[in-house]
C-alpha cells in the first residue's frame, strides 16, 4: 500500500494522510498534558482541601525540641543568574537583600516538636503547625507536658526526616486550652500541600484552625468539607460587651418593617432581575434546542443526498458529535432544574424563619483591589428594643475598630453577634456583603435584609436577602399579589 497516495477526503479538500497525523498528535499531546497536570495536582493536593479528621480528644505530648519557623514561601526570591537578571529588570531588590529585609521585618517565631502516644500505642513526633512567638516559649521547655489535637492518620507529604535534628515532618495543633495564647502563624508544610505556611504582621491570640479551617468529620467520611466553630476573636469581644452598659442610642427607620407576605414575594427579592430564572431554566433549555436543530438539519441532508456513494465518514462523525453535545446539554438542563429545585425550597425557608433586620453601615470598608471599596455591614433584628439594639450596635462598632488594627481576616466572614460576645447579644450579625450594595458610596441608611439561619446547624453561613425599597418594593409585592391570584384560579 503506497501511503504517500493516501488521502482523507473532505468537501472542502483533501488532506494528506501526514497532515491528519500532526493534528492528531498535536491534540492528543494537548489531551495527554492536561491529563498529567490534573493528577500532578490531585496528587500534590490543594489548600482547597479540608484538613485530615482530628481525633475526638485531645492528647499529652511531652516538648522534645524548639526549631526556627521557615520564613513563608512568597517571601522567597530567585538566586540563580535568570532570577537575578528578572528582579533588576522588575525593580526588584536582589535575593538576599531581600531575604534579610524581610527577615528584619519578621519577630522570631518557633515551631515546637512534641512527642506523643496513639491509642495503637505507637509513639508519635510531630511538630506544633502553631508557630509559637519567642515571648511564649517559656511555656514550651523542653520536657514539659502540653494537650495537643492530633490527626487520626499522621501522615505526611513529605519525606521522612533526612537528617538528625531535623523538625518532624508531621503536624500537630495545640488544644482548645491554648486559645488565649498569641500565635505568630502557622506551618502546615506536608498537611495538604508541601509547603503551606502563613506568619502575621505581630502575634495575637487565638487559633488559626478551630472554627476557620474546615476538616474532614464523621459526618462525611468521603471528605466533605464541614466547618468548626471559632473558639476565639482577636481583641476581646468579651472585654468590650462588659463595657457598653451605657451605649450611644442607634439611629433606626421609622417606616413599618417591610415584612414578606408570601413565598412568591420572597423569591422576586432574591432573584429580581430574573438572572437565576434565566441561567437555570431558559438558557439550559435554549442549550438543548440547539443540538436538537442541528439534529434536524443532519437528518434533512442525510434523506436528500442523491449522490451514489451516500454520505462518507466524515458526515457520520458530526452525527455522533452531535448526539454527544445533545446528551451534555440534557445532563446540564436536569442538573440545573435540581439546582432551581434547591432554590424554592430555600425561599419556603426563607419566608418561614428570616428575622428582618435593620441595616447599618460597619465602620470599614473593604477595599476593591481596584481603589474602590465595598462597605461592611450591621444587622440587627427590628424586634430588638432600642437599648438591646444599641448595645449590640456600639459592640459591634468598637470591636471592628480594634480589630482592623490587628487582623482584618476574620471580617471576610458573616458573623453572628452572641458568637462574639455571648448569648445576651443575639439579634445581630455582622455581614462583609450584602447582595445588591455597589460601592461605600452608594449605600443609603434604613435599609432592611432578612437573615435566615441555615438549615443544616454544621453549615457555615446564614441566608441573607435584600429587601428592596421604594418603587421596586412596591411593583414586587404588586407581582406577587398577581401570581397568587393567578395559583388560586
Amino acid at each position: 500500500m503506497d501511503l504517500t497516495a493516501w488521502t482523507c477526503c473532505t468537501d472542502s479538500q483533501d488532506l494528506p494522510w501526514w497532515a491528519w497525523l500532526v493534528v492528531g498528535g498535536f491534540v492528543g499531546g494537548l489531551l495527554i498534558f492536561i491529563l498529567t497536570r490534573v493528577i500532578a495536582v490531585h496528587r500534590s493536593g490543594t489548600t482547597l482541601d479540608p484538613l485530615p479528621r482530628l481525633t475526638e480528644e485531645p492528647v499529652s505530648a511531652m516538648v522534645q525540641a524548639i526549631h526556627p519557623a521557615p520564613l513563608p514561601a512568597w517571601s522567597r526570591r530567585h538566586t540563580s543568574r535568570i532570577g537575578r537578571l528578572v528582579d533588576w529588570y522588575r525593580g526588584l531588590a536582589p535575593a538576599a537583600a531581600h531575604e534579610a529585609y524581610v527577615r528584619s521585618l519578621m519577630h522570631d517565631a518557633w515551631l515546637v516538636e512534641v512527642e506523643y502516644a496513639t491509642k495503637s500505642g505507637e509513639r508519635v513526633r510531630a511538630c506544633l503547625a502553631d508557630v509559637i512567638p519567642g515571648s511564649e516559649l517559656p511555656r514550651f521547655t523542653v520536657g514539659a507536658d502540653i494537650s495537643v489535637r492530633c490527626f487520626e492518620s499522621p501522615r505526611t507529604r513529605l519525606r521522612a526526616d533526612a537528617a538528625a535534628g531535623a523538625p518532624a515532618t508531621m503536624r500537630c495543633m495545640l488544644a482548645d486550652s491554648f486559645t488565649d495564647m498569641p500565635r505568630a502563624g502557622y506551618d502546615l508544610d506536608g498537611v495538604r500541600v508541601r509547603v503551606e505556611r502563613v506568619r502575621w504582621s505581630e502575634p495575637w491570640a487565638r487559633s488559626p484552625f478551630f472554627g476557620i479551617m474546615e476538616f474532614k468529620t464523621e459526618h462525611d467520611p468521603s471528605g466533605g468539607k464541614v466547618g468548626g466553630e471559632r473558639r476565639s476573636f482577636p481583641a476581646t469581644p468579651q472585654d468590650i460587651w462588659a463595657g457598653m452598659s451605657q451605649p450611644a442610642p442607634v439611629i433606626r427607620g421609622a417606616e413599618p418593617a417591610p415584612r414578606p407576605e408570601s413565598v412568591h414575594e420572597v423569591r422576586l427579592w432574591e432573584d429580581s432581575d430574573s438572572f437565576a430564572r434565566t441561567e437555570l431554566i431558559f438558557a439550559p433549555i435554549f442549550w438543548v434546542c440547539l443540538p436538537v436543530a442541528a439534529i434536524g438539519l443532519l437528518w434533512f441532508l442525510t434523506v436528500n443526498d442523491s449522490s451514489d456513494a451516500g454520505p462518507d465518514g466524515f458526515f457520520w462523525v458530526l452525527w455522533v458529535a452531535v448526539f454527544v453535545w445533545l446528551l451534555v446539554s440534557v445532563g446540564v438542563l436536569v442538573h440545573r432544574f435540581s439546582i432551581r429545585k434547591e432554590d424554592l425550597v430555600s425561599h419556603e425557608r426563607i419566608y418561614r424563619h428570616g428575622v428582618l433586620c435593620t441595616l447599618h453601615r460597619a465602620p470599614w470598608d473593604r477595599s476593591g483591589g481596584e481603589g474602590d471599596s465595598s462597605p461592611t455591614f450591621i444587622a440587627l433584628d427590628s424586634r430588638l428594643d432600642d437599648r438591646a439594639a444599641a448595645r449590640i450596635h456600639r459592640a459591634f462598632h468598637t470591636w471592628i475598630l480594634a480589630v482592623t488594627a490587628v487582623d482584618t481576616s476574620c471580617l471576610d466572614e458573616i458573623l453572628p453577634a452572641e458568637q462574639l460576645f455571648g448569648r445576651e447579644a443575639q439579634g445581630g450579625w455582622y455581614l462583609p456583603f450584602v447582595s445588591g450594595f455597589g460601592t461605600a458610596e452608594d449605600f443609603a441608611a434604613h435599609q432592611w435584609v432578612l437573615v435566615t439561619a441555615p438549615e443544616d446547624p454544621e453549615a457555615a453561613l446564614p441566608i441573607v436577602t435584600t429587601v428592596p425599597q421604594g418603587k421596586a418594593f412596591r411593583r414586587m409585592r404588586a407581582k406577587a399579589r398577581r401570581q397568587i391570584e393567578r395559583s388560586r384560579r
